[in-house]
This record gives C-alpha cells, sequence and structure tokens, in this order.
C-alpha cells in the first residue's frame, strides 16, 4: 500500500511539471504582441546599410579587379583604376606589391574604385 502511494503522488508530481513546462510563456507572449503592434503602426523602412553589404561590394570589386584570379589584385591590375593605383601603396599592408582581400577591404572610398563592370577610372 505505502508502495504503491508512493508511486502515485511520484505519477501525480509529474504530471504536473510536465504541465507547467508546456505553459507558454506569458512575458514571451506579451513581448511579441507588443513588437506586432509596433511593426503595424511603423511605415517599413529599408534597413540601414551593414558590413556585409560592404564586405560583398568589396568582394565583387575584387573579383572583377583580379584578372588573373590569384586571389591579389597586384600593381598591374591596380593600374586600371586611378584611385586604386595611387592608394596601392597606403593599402598594401604587409608591402608584398598585392592586395589580399582583406587589404583592398580597407578602401575608404570604395565607390570611386571603378571596375569593368562600371567602367574604368
Amino acid at each position: 500500500m505505502r508502495n504503491h502511494l508512493t508511486l502515485s503522488l511520484a505519477v501525480a508530481a509529474l504530471a504536473l511539471s510536465a504541465a507547467a513546462f508546456a505553459q507558454e510563456d506569458p512575458m514571451a507572449k506579451g513581448q511579441g504582441q507588443q513588437q506586432k503592434q509596433e511593426s503595424m503602426s511603423q511605415p517599413a523602412t529599408p534597413a540601414p546599410s551593414t558590413g556585409s553589404d560592404t564586405k560583398s561590394a568589396a568582394q565583387a570589386k575584387f573579383d572583377a579587379l583580379d584578372a588573373n584570379h590569384d586571389g591579389y589584385i597586384d600593381k598591374q591590375e591596380a593600374a586600371v583604376s586611378k584611385p586604386l593605383a595611387n592608394e596601392f601603396a597606403k593599402l598594401d599592408t604587409n608591402k608584398d606589391s598585392k592586395l589580399s582581400l582583406m587589404e583592398f577591404q580597407s578602401v575608404k572610398d570604395l565607390a570611386s574604385i571603378k571596375t569593368s563592370k562600371d567602367g574604368y577610372q
């Protein structure tokens, strides 16, 4: 009889804990509704530019300038863009006479660097 009572209490405790666990968090529900109301009341605006946008733009220009596709822009490849050629020595931080993607990404005015896709400068 005692074992039966202990087992019954254990099953009841387990059932209650499972029910408590399965309940929805009222705080999370309130926050979700608040966010939904805020998003409905505000007009849609474009997301601000992120660092990844800049990196992908830099990658695209880098790929277009890397004529021999060796993963670097050498002085000859940089010469097709006057602004890049002028900045080459400053950008080549390890002084190996070629720009890696990481070095190229430090270009301050990426828009001034023209490629064959947007007309050399």
